[in-house]
């Protein structure tokens, strides 16, 4: 029909209009809406809405008001037929204008299906920080998640239409830093990367290990030593000492069964391991010979500054390659040791404000209650030292003032989640409105099997070695499938096998790492995120390819036609055009809510409801279709299938395979 809107969106605001003169007509005002969403059962309709918020408005019951909206939503060149069912809804709509508008968009847009397009002025400008290592060791397991989130969560608001800034604040000075140095300057007879035939990053972090290494060997030696002993006994004659050595003695005298679940550790074991930091601080000379490297370099000594920068760039060139093989990167790159000063302007300012006071011993500090929060927090010590609040206000500052950014989304573990709740709050106190324009894209945890793969160290499993795994897993799946013939590798050679489990093995990592919501803790198994048949990202490049190879054997791209499309008619076809109308608002909703998990999740449904159609030879042939205009139809439908699985596995940082 002439009348049928052109677009998705324009489909769906015609239904929402629709909807909205009836809701009018019945008695409600402009501020009750209603959120049109496909129905439990497909037989219901293909869109509908429930009735519940509206009764205390119209003073009726919802199944009545249903009848009424029903009788005042006439079908039109969209609207087949409206239903209810209850308090319910049902919008069924016209099958050959809703395939028509659908499958034609997703086939003009290409990469561009889903994407938001705004006007310059109305683009809001996002700066999303991610990653932030620290240039003493390589990028471990929690620096994967945190670099996929961010670098999916920027795609994910550029597709919506933001202009987006990815942002990396490199911390790259500081005790740790000078730990890495140190034990390179006592022990590291001028190796480097070349000699040791190690990338720079893992070569750095082999010291920051040897360091801890002569750490704990001197440590353990004090606490034998009768000053070590001495410290001891004058705990134990503590307060804290004897509260301790009451609940442990308590503990053990308990019958096994009335034992507490956390056995309190014995007493000489529960000074010492508490006090290692106070001993790095005070007694220890390594600890010494640490902080008076910082003092060098913050005096700008030359020799301790060569050091750092050629200790820093062996770490940085290693952060590339990672970088580069995870597939993140970043427009603007930042450094502590640029930034760490940052912020004791804006503490003068608050002081003049009345905002921050000053203490009797110097130091500046927020009282917190003016933020709803309880107690003070130190801005600026009484030696006049910043702290890394003040700088994370400077560099927050900085960023809305020298880079015009409308919005700052900072990606940090949850273990910060206070911190970033107070560094809001005062930036609030210090501009009006900068409270509203950040936000703390918070994740949990994540762990491995035990047993399942083991670090150099012990301690944390590094990137590198992450993505080692899950690429010879994926080559011995594909492989393993080659040989059971379910995979196209006839004829391909030994790199082209490489690169192919290359991006399996990836995909299987980032796939599993994102479709979790940003919040969820959960363990993360490699051999299970290689699984073709389940929610993986195998799975999604297997149908993915699927698409591609119905394509080839029917030779190559087709045409869009308009009537030809229209015979797509089955509920599994369907299904699949309906699944493909919600991608654009899928990409909103997964940017509102800074959460790809919303595209991954979708990306199986899709990957699954198409299965479905690929698999079911009988009823739903392709490319061995006998009537001529619905295998046409169906090709078009594979190819759309195929496209927009592509642009969500993009949004999500995964590159597809032409054929597995």
């Amino acid at each position: 029909m002439s009348d049928t809107p052109q677009s998705i969106a324009a489909l769906f605001q015609h239904l929402e209009a629709r909807v909205r003169a009836a809701l009018t007509a019945a008695g409600a005002g402009e501020d009750v809406s209603v959120d049109l969403a496909p129905p439990p059962n497909p037989e219901m309709g293909d869109l509908g809405f429930p009735c519940f918020p509206l009764a205390k408005v119209l003073r009726k019951a919802p199944p009545l008001i249903a009848k009424d909206l029903a009788a005042a939503i006439t079908p039109d060149a969209v609207i087949a037929e409206v239903g209810t069912a209850g308090p319910y809804v049902n919008l069924t709509l016209r099958k050959d204008s809703w395939v028509r508008v659908v499958i034609g968009e997703v086939l003009r847009e290409g990469d561009r299906f889903g994407a938001a397009t705004r006007p310059e002025a109305e683009r809001e400008h996002v700066l999303v920080e991610y990653s932030a290592p620290n240039t003493n060791k390589p990028l471990h397991l929690g620096h994967v998640r945190n670099n996929l989130l961010g670098a999916s969560i920027a795609k994910v608001l550029a597709h919506a239409g933001d202009r987006v800034t990815r942002v990396n604040l490199v911390n790259d000075r500081g005790v740790h830093i000078c730990k890495s140095m140190l034990a390179y300057r006592n022990w590291g007879g001028g190796t480097d990367p070349e000699k040791a035939e190690k990338k720079g990053d893992h070569l750095v972090g082999d010291f920051y290990v040897l360091f801890d290494k002569y750490f704990e060997a001197e440590y353990d030696a004090w606490q034998k030593s009768g000053e070590g002993q001495e410290k001891l006994a004058e705990w134990l004659e503590s307060p804290k000492g004897q509260g301790h050595k009451k609940a442990y003695d308590k503990a053990q005298a308990a019958p096994a069964d009335k034992k507490p679940k956390k056995m309190p550790k014995p007493p000489a074991e529960a000074f010492f391991s508490g006090y290692k930091d106070d001993y790095f601080n005070q007694q220890s000379c390594l600890g010494a010979d640490v902080r008076e490297m910082l003092r060098q370099w913050e005096a700008g000594d030359d020799e301790t500054i060569a050091l750092w920068k050629k200790l820093n760039g062996w770490v940085l060139a290693g952060f590339d390659e990672t970088y580069a093989r995870m597939g993140v990167g970043f427009e603007h790159v930042q450094y502590e040791s640029d930034t760490y000063k940052l912020g004791k302007s804006l503490v003068e300012l608050g002081l003049q404000k009345g905002v921050l006071n000053k203490r009797d011993d110097g130091a500046v500090v927020c009282d917190l209650s003016q933020v709803g929060l309880d107690g003070e927090k130190v801005l600026l010590r009484s030696d006049g030292t910043s702290v890394y609040m003040t700088q994370d206000l400077g560099t927050a500052m900085e960023r809305v003032d020298k880079l015009a950014a409308d919005r700052l989304v900072y990606v940090v573990g949850d273990e910060q989640n206070y911190h970033f709740d107070v560094l809001f709050r005062i930036l609030g106190l210090l501009r009006e409105g900068m409270t509203e324009r950040c936000y703390h894209l918070s994740y949990g945890m994540i762990r491995l099997p035990e047993g399942k793969m083991k670090s150099r160290t012990g301690t944390v499993v590094d990137a590198d070695d992450l993505m080692d795994e899950v690429h010879a897993l994926a080559r011995t799946e594909t492989e393993q499938r080659a040989d059971e013939g379910k995979a196209h590798t006839a004829g391909i050679n030994d790199e082209e096998l490489d690169a192919r489990a290359e991006v399996i093995g990836m995909a299987a990592l980032k796939y599993h790492l994102l479709k979790f919501a940003p919040r969820t803790s959960f363990e993360y198994d490699p051999k299970a995120s290689i699984d073709f048949l389940g929610q993986t990202g195998p799975y999604c490049l297997f149908n993915y390819a699927r698409t591609r190879s119905l394509l080839r054997k029917a030779g190559g791209e087709p045409s869009f036609d308009a009537a030809t499309v229209a015979r797509l008619e089955s509920e599994r076809e369907l299904e699949i055009v309906r699944l493909l109308s919600t991608f654009p608002d899928i990409v909103a909703r997964s940017a509102r809510s800074y959460d790809p998990s919303r595209i991954a999740e979708y990306c199986f449904e899709l990957c699954k409801s198409f299965a479905f159609v690929f698999t079911d030879k009988a009823n739903h042939p392709i490319v061995t279709c006998e009537d001529a205009e619905l295998r046409a139809a169906r090709l078009m439908m594979a190819a759309a299938v195929g496209q927009t699985l592509r642009v969500a596995l993009s949004l999500l940082g995964i590159d597809v395979l032409e054929e597995m």
